[in-house]
């Protein structure tokens, strides 16, 4: 086809035109039960973006409680920081009644 020709050119796009338009109707309404897909697929999307999300503040929440002041950080620090539980007690170690069960 020669692009020159201005009524065959014209008769062309008024044939693809009127196809669209008849497949846009066509698909339209097959589209239609489709969208309640749609819709439940965001639906579970957002419910487990919200449970990995939940997941991951818990985790980095639970690090941050983790602190210097904890009871069994302070009793590593405490007995085992200056020598270990197998030292006497006047060589940094705890003492024989201090040491735990």
């Amino acid at each position: 086809m020669n692009c020159s020709e201005a009524r065959r050119l014209q008769a062309l796009l008024g044939a693809v035109l009127r196809e669209l338009r008849s497949g846009a109707n066509a698909s339209a309404a097959a589209a239609e039960p489709g969208g309640d897909a749609s819709l439940y697929i965001l639906l579970i999307m957002i419910f487990y973006g919200c449970l990995a999300g939940g997941l991951i503040l818990a985790y980095t929440r639970s690090r941050k409680l983790e602190s210097k002041h904890d009871p069994y950080h302070l009793y590593i620090e405490r007995d085992w920081g200056r020598g270990g539980p197998g030292q006497a007690a006047e060589e940094g170690g705890p003492a024989e009644e201090e040491r735990p069960l």
